[in-house]
């Protein structure tokens, strides 16, 4: 009977184990708030741009460090942007490719952004030396040509050549304004 007992005892804890392991399986974990990457970006290819932004800004909340949110940020803002036009929306756009290119500076796709939003707003400029370093960086991007252009473009514009930014992340020079009459 002894050797019995010890069999049932067994029997039993294995039971025991067995249905809460069973037990455990069934619950359901707590439902975790969705990826707000992932929400920006369907947002984004829906068109629901202000949604978009909204989620960007909560991944950007959640991780203060991420380059790609607050690039995603910038799209979502230029897309804003060529559906109502506005000043303080274009600043928003390169403020956040700003950012995006501060957290990281040879994030090549923020930095090509980052020098579209400034050559498209007449700041051709601060476009070259961006357009610049991309090219330092990949030197076979995919616009190589388009960028050399815009570099030329720009050099023309103010009558000298533009300069890459210097390796030390010195910030391009300001773009001159003519005198108020």
């Amino acid at each position: 009977m002894n050797g019995k007992s010890i069999s049932g005892r067994a029997w039993r804890l294995a039971l025991l184990a067995a249905t809460s392991l069973a037990l455990a399986g069934c619950q359901k974990e707590p439902a975790s708030s969705p990826d707000p990457l992932q929400q920006g970006a369907a947002a984004f290819k829906q068109g629901s741009y202000d949604q978009a932004i909204t989620a960007y800004l909560q991944a950007i909340d959640k991780n203060p460090q991420d380059h790609i949110a607050y690039n995603l940020l910038g799209m979502a803002y230029r897309f804003k942007y060529n559906q109502a036009p506005g000043p303080a929306l274009k600043e928003k756009e390169i403020a956040a490719f700003t950012k995006s290119v501060e957290l990281k500076p040879d994030y090549v796709v923020a930095l090509v952004n980052l020098g579209t939003s400034y050559y498209y707003s007449g700041r051709r400029q601060k476009a070259a030396p961006i357009f610049a370093k991309v090219l330092e960086l990949m030197p076979n991007h995919p616009d190589a040509a388009s960028l050399k252009k815009m570099i030329a473009e720009a050099g023309t514009a103010s009558g000298n050549q533009a300069q890459p930014a210097a390796a030390s992340g010195s910030q391009p020079a300001a773009r001159q304004e003519p005198p108020a009459r």
